[in-house]
């Protein structure tokens, strides 16, 4: 079996990570020899790769970015790859100097997220692309994207969406909310991206309407100027009881099955591993109207949609939801769990990798 090395930024709680760690278990139980390599020292799902027997490696020479080409490529022609497979820009542009420069392993780059502007760094970064053997979007959106500004790249292309272990995020009977209080949950670190400022607002004039809703938001608080002005909004609006920021779970399928419904109301997305969790734990989604959040939420399917730029439109949507009798939510339950596992299953997800290995 051929040696994998899998590069990203680091091993933290993000979306990126955990598809990462999981293709790298996936990979080794397939019998493949695999180690991950990241270079900030943020270690979330280390213990996930390391009681799964892969290897986490920490490549503490090229944290300071002014080292890291240097390190990366040093310590890659060390290890002597068949397979390259990277999860961030600096170690996927690295890579494909490498390859241009004479280097035999077979590269996958990933893109993680749909690219907003085209800039000087962009275009650098799908330039050097061209020495990659494949390009996997997790999105058809940003598929789309590289297919219209980087045509020549088109042949490259595969794009592989997200994976949800449907086992492990499964429906799970829970105690009746009898108290007419809707529980809206949401996942993701504090960033603009994530529109948390306006989606206070919006809980507030939900509230203001007559509506009994509280918000849990799991996810990495960065303790930059974003989440100090996300707190900020929450203390002026007096959401203090209704709205609460939680550290990341390692156990997030249990907040899952506690919510009512989900909702991401950011301002773009890749392809969102927490949309698909939420759907595989058979929770109603409310989401953003972008991207390809309109290709697994259907509305009245599973859920609905709106304008995240729009306050208004978030507001209605979520009165609208809470509005809908029980039987039509528990319809949309069903469904979201339903599509889930058609569309996300592990199994299709490591075969599509397989194949470009």
């Amino acid at each position: 079996m051929s040696r994998i090395l899998c590069i990203i930024e680091s091993l933290g709680s993000g979306g990126a990570e955990r598809q990462l760690t999981g293709l790298a278990v996936m990979l080794k139980q397939k019998g493949y020899e695999v180690e991950v390599w990241y270079y900030v020292k943020s270690e979330f799902y280390l213990h996930f790769l390391q009681e799964n027997g892969v290897v986490g490696r920490y490549v503490s020479s090229a944290r300071k970015s002014w080292k890291r080409f240097f390190s990366l490529s040093i310590n890659i022609k060390s290890f002597h790859p068949d397979t390259i497979i990277t999860y961030s820009a600096s170690p996927s542009m690295i890579s494909c100097f490498l390859k241009k420069m004479g280097a035999r392993f077979n590269l996958i780059v990933s893109e993680r997220s749909n690219t907003q502007k085209i800039n000087i760094i962009i275009n650098a970064r799908f330039l050097l692309y061209r020495w990659s053997n494949h390009i996997v979007p997790n999105s058809y959106s940003q598929g789309e994207f590289i297919k219209t500004n980087y045509p020549e790249l088109t042949t490259k292309i595969s794009v592989i969406t997200n994976f949800v272990d449907t086992d492990k995020f499964a429906p799970q009977k829970v105690e009746q909310n009898d108290n007419n209080v809707t529980r809206i949950l949401c996942v993701g670190r504090m960033g603009p991206e994530k529109n948390i400022t306006s989606f206070i607002k919006t809980i507030r004039l939900v509230i203001d309407d007559g509506y009994a809703v509280t918000v849990d938001w799991y996810g990495q608080d960065l303790k930059d100027d974003y989440s100090l002005e996300c707190n900020k909004i929450i203390h002026e609006t007096k959401l203090e009881n209704c709205f609460t920021f939680h550290n990341p779970s390692n156990n997030i399928q249990e907040e899952y099955h506690k919510a009512d419904v989900f909702c991401l109301p950011s301002l773009y997305e890749g392809f969102p591993n927490v949309i698909c969790e939420a759907m595989s734990c058979g929770r109603p989604v409310l989401c953003s109207r972008i991207y390809d959040n309109p290709n697994i939420v259907s509305e009245e399917k599973n859920g609905l949609l709106f304008n995240p730029k729009s306050i208004d439109d978030m507001v209605s949507t979520i009165e609208r939801f809470i509005d809908l009798p029980m039987e039509k939510k528990k319809e949309m339950s069903e469904n979201s769990r339903k599509i889930a596992v058609t569309l996300f299953s592990k199994e299709a997800f490591i075969q599509k990798y397989i194949d470009l290995v």
